[in-house]
């Protein structure tokens, strides 16, 4: 199996995503009723399976980059918490099932590394499917603004961190090819944004319902705009 292109910066991964925090108490609340383990898709070294084993949460962490998943067990043992987490080396475009649980996430616009609707509506009834009764999937995902694309197509930017980035965005193929520099370590990554529509309607064709929808981590309706959109489903109970 392809590691993924995360494999390259494992060792770096923290330091770029040092500053992307507002997502945390959004997750941490929506697993707070969570009776069995956490399952989260793309958990990279644990920017949020830490959080919530540090809550009690057992947590089944899956992500295709072996380098990312080791860095989680590093982290976990560093807090204590590496009896609570069991780490999964599997791509998510290619499970063939997932546990049973009342909980699953998938942080930091996992889905976006999904290339096509197909293999989003594969993954989201695998994912209604691994629900119980009245389970809930939460996740995030992206779709740039005309400004996003203005500021920063094909430019290197540097993060306070000093990681430098690179966008360069296919408007009308709806691809962000996103390249990541730092300290020698360097990958590009291929990422595929939807309207945030269409995920409302991806997720009832999964079936779905109870469907939130915001626009940002704070609480605040989706209006169907363009940014970072949080998603919230229920299976049926």
């Amino acid at each position: 199996m392809d590691p993924g292109p995360y494999e390259a910066i494992a060792d770096v991964y923290d330091v770029w995503c040092a500053e992307v925090t507002e997502d945390v108490p959004f997750y941490v609340r929506r697993c707070a009723e969570a009776a069995g383990p956490v399952v989260e898709l793309g958990a990279g070294t644990g920017r949020i399976a830490l959080p919530l084993a540090l809550a009690g949460h057992r947590v089944v962490a899956i992500d295709r980059s072996p380098a990312m998943l080791a860095r989680l067990r590093e982290r976990a043992v560093e807090a204590g918490v590496d009896d609570r987490i069991e780490t999964v080396v599997a791509d998510i475009s290619a499970l063939a099932e997932l546990p049973a649980s009342d909980r699953v996430i998938a942080p930091f616009r996992t889905l976006l590394h999904l290339a096509d609707d197909d293999a989003r509506l594969e993954l989201l009834r695998l994912v209604h499917a691994a629900l119980v009764p009245g389970g809930l999937f939460a996740f995030d995902v992206f779709e740039p603004t005309r400004q996003d694309v203005r500021a920063t197509h094909d430019r290197w930017l540097e993060r306070d961190s000093g990681v430098r980035e690179r966008a360069r965005w296919d408007t009308d193929a709806r691809r962000i090819d996103l390249s990541v520099r730092y300290r020698g370590r360097e990958t590009t990554m291929l990422l595929h944004h939807l309207p945030g529509r269409r995920w409302a309607e991806l997720l009832a064709s999964a079936g779905f319902f109870e469907i939130e929808a915001y626009a940002g981590f704070d609480g605040e309706p989706f209006d169907g705009g363009a940014g970072d959109t949080a998603w919230v489903a229920r299976r049926a109970s």
